[in-house]
């Protein structure tokens, strides 16, 4: 297909008919009869948008070619090149001349490596109408405009300028045409017609040159186009005349659909022709908030040191969407502002759910796709994405309805298929790929019941989706559908670096404090702490003296608060308060309620439910949710009981161990008393069963009781005891002593 403009040749005639009104509209005449019978085009798998500063700059063409330039030696074609004219989707001018010959020229530059289009999605005026009409293609939204080069504030056309839209063009050579004249001479006036010689060659002249009655007939006004106004051209009429080409395009993302180009090219390439400065990063197990915290730091952590890239490779997945959506805006995020990070993720075996979830939110993704064995044998497992069948069975309607909005809307933004979403939610929705009849290269997902809707424009291509299935995307398949810019045939991330040409990578190391709290936060690791510091606790209150267990105990519990807070959130702070409040009630039950009644019930209640939520992460809402979170209350009172074996095993031997009883310190003596003098062991407080004694100090229930000249350890059984009172001693275990009042 010939490009824009230039689909037919100009017909001339002698001197005396090198007019521009006849050259250019006899031009688009042709284009136009080329243009109303579609041809089908190859697929194109490489592309790139290029979003055009308003107004433009040297600064920004500098930019942007040396974007073009990293592109290309990278070792990467071209392919289609879009430039969006209208950023954020505002109107454009330039007021200078200068710099937009320079982008335009920069366009013509790339004939013949590229296929340049202009996106016009808004009005275009001023300058900025230059480097429009160079790209070989235009495409415009239902608000697009183009035209009013001059106006308020922007410098008109001088005689020396009246040419530069076309200058070196070899597709017009050096004329100016009417067309063109119009959008900043008023006094063209503009009329459509047909030649004498061939009634169905249609063109576009100026009624004012003399010349144009002797080659056309039936002159008429273009549609929307006034006499004594600049021209301002329309969607509907830039149409008409042959200026854009194909159906209305609202979005980047059918603009890449028009052009066959994988979703993740709509975005703008956030390294801008810098050069590559690439660290990688991995992510294992569940997404959730602190992983999430993690990623900040790393991203922090590549800023400072001057990096551009980010390559992250993702073994994660789990079911907290919420964590995830917020972590794929993190990454959105990262990838504009002062200092854009060009974001990778790298796929080598599978990132369900939450894991999908992130990578939708990185600038491009890569996946491992084995080569087929040689020799025939069973093919090496390709790497998926999108698994959502866990979270969907566990999780309520109303979530699922929520999260679907959530990353339709983050599907949309990141330029890919929203319908995907609904097939990963849904496993009731058929997806299909359709092509547009009048235009084989424009292919779209849709439902199979949006493509019956539509079926006088669209037909099917393939099934990607049946219906009663999971939409689970392997790496061929995510790859056909533009999901997948890439694939790499191994599992190491060195692939990614040869395949983008970078050549040093480095580790993205949040450092160690990271690290060792990621390894506390393992389960195996979190329920061994809770063991040890409920040991401590028991063994701090039941067995005074001891100073050692009570601080292990505590430090055990703030290394699992630590690891799991998330240094924000009402999740930590609520869990927090609940352990702290389990351990108020438990001393409240020893020292002030003796007994074992509600305080103590509902304190170690507390403990447990505190210990679970903080490694919850969220606020459960579902009944799976709920049910989780008592399956981990219950792991914890096993830890619990676990923790009470251990004490009173500790409890036991301890005192016979070598140096390991000089852990147990002795009681202050009294004023004027010589030194207290301890029970050294189990078979001396085996002999004190039914000696009668004087409480030495309050027993709350433990405390001191003096035998004769012997102050010993002892516990009440259960009730308090003031200092002083007479006590006897009822049983004897090991080296722990239970007494009562007498």
């Amino acid at each position: 297909m010939q490009t824009m403009m230039g689909r037919g040749a100009a017909v001339t005639g002698g001197s005396r008919f090198r007019r521009p009104a006849v050259e250019l509209w006899t031009s688009l005449a042709l284009l136009l009869a080329a243009a109303s019978g579609p041809a089908a085009q190859p697929e194109v798998s490489e592309g790139l948008f290029i979003t055009v500063p308003s107004p433009i700059t040297s600064e920004a063409v500098e930019r942007i070619q040396k974007q073009i330039e990293a592109r290309e030696h990278g070792g990467r074609s071209l392919g289609v090149i879009v430039f969006d004219f209208n950023p954020d989707g505002k109107p454009a001018w330039t007021a200078r001349p200068g710099v937009c010959s320079d982008l335009t020229n920069l366009i013509r530059s790339l004939r013949g490596r590229a296929t340049t289009v202009a996106y016009v999605h808004n009005k275009v005026s001023g300058h900025t109408v230059m480097p429009v009409l160079a790209c070989d293609e235009i495409v415009m939204g239902r608000n697009g405009a183009l035209g009013e080069i001059t106006g308020p504030g922007i410098e008109p056309p001088r005689t020396e300028y009246e040419g530069y839209f076309l200058r070196g063009d070899p597709r017009f050579g050096e004329q100016r045409f009417a067309l063109i004249k119009k959008m900043y001479d008023p006094q063209v006036q503009l009329r459509k017609a047909s030649a004498r010689k061939d009634p169905n060659q249609k063109a576009y002249v100026d009624a004012r040159d003399p010349n144009v009655e002797k080659l056309y007939v039936g002159l008429e006004p273009v549609r929307g186009v006034a006499d004594n106004t600049v021209g301002l051209y329309t969607a509907e009429v830039a149409r008409d005349v042959g200026l854009r080409r194909g159906a209305l395009v609202e979005s980047r993302a059918e603009v890449a659909e028009m052009y066959g180009l994988p979703a993740a090219v709509v975005r703008d390439d956030p390294l801008g022709g810098r050069t590559p400065e690439v660290f990688t990063y991995v992510l294992r197990g569940n997404v959730d908030g602190a992983m999430r915290e993690s990623v900040q730091r790393v991203l922090r952590n590549v800023r400072s040191r001057g990096g551009n890239v980010l390559i992250l490779e993702l073994h994660c997945g789990g079911n907290d969407l919420v964590a995830a959506r917020g972590l794929a805006e993190d990454l959105r995020a990262a990838q504009s502002g002062d200092q854009p990070l060009q974001i990778i993720a790298f796929i080598p075996e599978s990132a369900p759910a939450a894991g999908t979830v992130v990578a939708l939110g990185c600038t491009q993704i890569v996946m491992t796709l084995p080569k087929p064995p040689e020799g025939g044998g069973e093919p090496l497992p390709s790497a998926t994405l999108g698994d959502f069948s866990r979270y969907v069975e566990s999780a309520p309607p109303k979530d699922i309805e929520a999260h679907r909005l959530s990353l339709r809307e983050l599907a949309r933004l990141q330029g890919y298929p929203e319908v995907l979403i609904d097939g990963m939610l849904d496993r009731q929705v058929e997806i299909v790929r359709a092509v547009r009849k009048d235009d084989a290269r424009q292919r779209r997902l849709m439902t199979r019941a949006d493509l019956e809707a539509q079926q006088n424009e669209w037909q099917l291509d393939k099934v990607i989706k049946h219906p009663g299935e999971w939409l689970v995307l392997d790496a061929a398949l995510a790859k056909d559908i533009g999901v997948a810019r890439y694939t790499v045939t191994g599992k190491q991330v060195s692939e990614v670096a040869t395949l983008f040409g970078f050549r040093e990578l480095r580790p993205a190391d949040p450092g160690w404090l990271d690290r060792f709290a990621e390894f506390l936060r393992k389960p195996v690791v979190t329920v061994l702490l809770v063991v040890i510091g409920f040991t401590g606790l028991i063994l701090e209150l039941k067995v005074p003296g001891l100073t050692v267990p009570g601080i292990v105990a505590a430090l055990c519990f703030i290394l699992v608060f630590w690891s799991q807070s998330r240094f924000s959130g009402q999740t930590f702070v609520l869990a927090l308060l609940l352990f702290l409040l389990g351990l108020v009630l438990v001393g409240i039950e020893i020292f002030v309620l003796p007994g074992f009644g509600a305080p103590g019930l509902f304190g170690i209640l507390s403990m447990l439910a505190g210990l679970a939520l903080v490694t919850f992460d969220r606020l459960p809402e579902s009944g799976a949710e709920w049910g989780q979170l008592g399956w981990r209350i219950l792991m914890y009172l096993l830890a619990m009981l676990g923790a009470l074996l251990s004490a009173f095993l500790i409890a036991r031997f301890l005192p016979k161990v070598p140096y390991a009883n000089r852990l147990i310190l002795e009681a202050p003596a009294e004023r004027g008393e010589r030194a207290v003098e301890f029970l050294p062991g189990a078979e001396e407080a085996a002999e004190l069963l039914g000696a009668i004694g004087t409480s030495h100090t309050p027993l709350r229930p433990a405390g001191v009781v003096r035998f004769g000249d012997k102050f010993v350890d002892v516990v009440s059984d259960g009730s308090f005891i003031p200092a002083g009172t007479r006590v006897q001693v009822i049983q004897v275990e090991g080296t722990r002593i239970v007494v009562k009042e007498v």
